[in-house]
């Protein structure tokens, strides 16, 4: 949990810089992940894994365009970049 705290503390304190960044890399996750997920077809499935991996990033910019405060802002991004980091992992394998 101390990592967690820190990378918190440094995202808080660049806050507006933070979140420029943050969205990027939440986008380029998710376009990666859709990437690998289109690559295997188009079954029943596709649409499904399409629709978590969208929502795990629309989740994060829902709080940052509802001005939430900066900790729960912060909190969906570790969940949202863990979900598409995990998603991809189990796609790539």
């Amino acid at each position: 949990m101390t990592l967690y705290y820190k990378l918190r503390t440094i995202y808080l304190s660049y806050y507006l810089l933070a979140i420029a960044s943050s969205i990027i890399l939440i986008s380029v996750l998710g376009s990666i992940n859709i990437m690998y997920i289109k690559m295997d077809g188009n079954d029943g499935t596709v649409i499904l894994e399409m629709a978590l991996v969208s929502a795990a990033s629309i989740s994060f910019l829902f709080t940052v365009l509802a001005q939430r405060k900066p900790t729960y802002v912060f909190s969906f991004f570790v969940l949202g970049t863990l979900f598409q980091i995990i998603f991809m992992i189990f796609k790539i394998s």
